[in-house]
């Protein structure tokens, strides 16, 4: 049996011990001392206002101290073992006051004995460890358990549980920590937590390392409305300022003095650009010189039947004929006169060399 197990039914059976004795001494106290020792009838008491208010108001008091003791071991009250304590010494002068007047001895010192020991109960270190400041949250309690990596290091992890884990005992919250509930599976959890954390609305700035290819190291910063999956909560540094996208509508750092460009700058400057490196590339195209270079494709033109085998260059289509042969031949000569390469069309799509000139003899 554990620990817990243990600590639960000790304050169970104090509760139902406490509870009984109570009840027993107020049908004594009834029925062998006030209608017994004293010589009281029922219609007697109740015809008596004064011993009949005492009795309701003991009654009273006794029935809330019981109650409060009770709520106090479930919700496991630091007060509640200091509370019990001074019940139980208030509790043990009735016993004496009835072995004195009433002469009962051996009733009345049976109840004093249960007394000193439910005093001693409290007094032990079972009680103690009860009422260990355990942390709460709702119907769930925080347990902590020591595992050993592989490495051999002990870490202590911190779970919550509705019920008594295998293992695991209970622990108070740990310094630096706040709970936070995880909407999934709808159980709370443990989280660090960042004071000195900035926050800008409903934004909280986050700061992560990474290393780049040369080897340096670079922290960057930024903002998340929910946890991302690596980075720590950070202050705002130093020298930055938050700003916020036009576009994303989320905020960012930047230096302290810098401006950002309005968007209608940027994107003039951008069509500028655009502009410039389209003006540069037709420049580019119109200055290059066409490839020389003469083919003989197999593609009929419109108003042409399908087999015509046409002569043509990059921009210009010099003449169609009925034959592949012809159309070479007709190639080849427009070829030496340009000092061009004959590329012929091939049935799968592909070209082939047909010819190429002779370098001029010097």
């Amino acid at each position: 049996m554990s620990e817990i197990r243990k600590n639960v039914i000790g304050a169970a059976a104090f509760l139902l011990t406490l509870i009984g004795v109570e009840i027993y001494y107020f049908y004594s106290f009834l029925t062998h001392g006030l209608l017994i020792k004293y010589g009281y009838t029922p219609d007697s008491l109740l015809s008596f206002a004064p011993y009949l208010l005492v009795f309701l108001f003991l009654t009273v008091v006794v029935s809330l101290s019981l109650l409060a003791i009770v709520y106090g071991f479930v919700k496991r009250r630091l007060w509640t073992r200091r509370f019990a304590l001074f019940f139980l010494v208030w509790a043990m002068l009735w016993p004496l006051w009835s072995i004195v007047v009433w002469n009962n001895v051996v009733e009345q010192f049976v109840l004093l004995i249960i007394y000193i020991m439910l005093i001693l109960y409290l007094l032990s270190s079972y009680v103690k460890e009860y009422f260990k400041n355990i942390f709460r949250y709702g119907k769930y309690t925080l347990y902590k358990r020591e595992v050993v990596l592989k490495s051999g290091k002990k870490l202590t992890i911190y779970f919550f549980s509705e019920h008594e884990p295998k293992s695991g005992t209970p622990c108070a919250m740990p310094e630096g920590y706040t709970v936070v509930f995880n909407p999934r599976s709808n159980m709370p959890y443990l989280e660090k937590y960042y004071p000195d954390a900035y926050k800008y609305g409903k934004y909280t700035l986050y700061k992560r390392t990474v290393t780049l290819k040369s080897g340096k190291t670079l922290t960057i910063y930024f903002f998340s409305e929910h946890k991302p999956k690596s980075g720590t909560p950070s202050p705002l540094p130093e020298g930055y300022v938050v700003g916020i996208n036009p576009r994303s509508k989320m905020p960012y750092l930047k230096k302290k003095g810098t401006r950002r460009e309005p968007e209608k700058v940027r994107n003039e400057k951008t069509v500028s650009s655009k502009k410039v490196r389209s003006g540069n590339s037709m420049e580019e195209t119109s200055s290059r010189k066409p490839s020389n270079v003469i083919y003989v494709v197999n593609r009929p033109q419109p108003g042409h039947v399908r087999g015509d085998w046409a002569v043509r260059s990059h921009g210009k289509i010099y003449s169609h004929h009925r034959t592949k042969q012809t159309a070479i031949r007709e190639a080849r000569r427009i070829a030496r006169e340009k000092e061009a390469t004959v590329m012929v069309q091939n049935t799968d799509g592909t070209f082939s060399m047909g010819f190429k000139p002779r370098p001029k003899k010097r």
